[in-house]
């Protein structure tokens, strides 16, 4: 019992650390838009949040920062146009937090996989 109120208790907290992740995020992309942050970092952070989203109750979280992280992996530096399709991706985060979007979300995971599948295709293109 004490463990299953520690995991639902560690399923709250993601949320926290999932703003505060999203928060970093969105300074280091704000930074890069500025000329000072870089691919990396971004990645890195992102690479966190997609392991944990699925952990925790939020798979589309996990689904959008695997997008995020495919986007970021080739890149060293990142263009203006490059930058947002970065800022697409954070925004459908903080979209899923606001939103509640815990657990699976039938045909939303389908039609939002294919949505960023094809922005990253269309830039890589």
């Amino acid at each position: 019992m004490r463990a299953l109120n520690t995991a639902e208790s560690m399923m709250d907290d993601y949320q926290g650390w999932a703003v505060d992740d999203l928060q970093a995020l969105w300074k280091v992309f704000q930074e890069s838009s500025a000329g000072t942050g870089n691919a990396r970092e971004l990645f890195d952070i992102a690479h966190e949040v997609r392991g944990q989203g699925g952990s925790f109750g939020f798979p589309l979280i996990s689904l959008i920062g695997d997008s995020l992280c495919k986007f970021l992996e080739p890149r060293t530096e990142l263009s203006a146009r490059e930058l947002e399709v970065v800022k697409i991706h954070i925004l459908a985060m903080k979209a899923v937090f606001h939103q509640g979007l815990k657990g699976k979300q039938k045909g939303l995971d389908g039609e939002l996989r294919g949505l960023l599948a094809s922005l990253r295709n269309k830039l890589s293109s």
